[in-house]
């Protein structure tokens, strides 16, 4: 695992059992998911039959999202994915984590 990579799994796993807010920027849309962390696993997209999946890391855990009328509705699974591919860092400290993919901007921030 990359460094990046590795430096967001470790700030990750010390807010196991807090409630985490997800701020996804990708293209004109903005994202926001407020996920109560159980675990966080990183899954190879090398060592999957399916060609779609990328490295990324995976959240365990439950959430909801807010939907286009403002009500929050909960996620679909019980997980979070983070595609890590390019992952670059941003300006970071233990409430707040940034980070960029090649597919999205990631604001990743304790519930208070």
């Amino acid at each position: 695992m990359e460094q990046n990579v590795s430096m967001l799994s470790d700030w990750l796993n010390t807010h196991v059992d807090q409630t985490l807010v997800i701020e996804k920027h990708e293209l004109e849309d903005l994202d926001i998911v407020h996920f109560k962390l159980e675990s966080v696993v990183f899954r190879n997209g090398e060592d999957t039959v399916d060609d779609y999946l990328d490295n990324a890391l995976v959240l365990r855990g439950t959430g909801n999202t807010t939907n286009a009328d403002g009500e929050r509705v909960p996620l679909p699974q019980h997980s979070y994915e983070i595609a890590v591919s390019g992952l670059n860092m941003g300006p970071s400290d233990e409430k707040k984590f940034q980070v960029k993919t090649e597919r999205a901007k990631y604001i990743l921030s304790i519930e208070e």
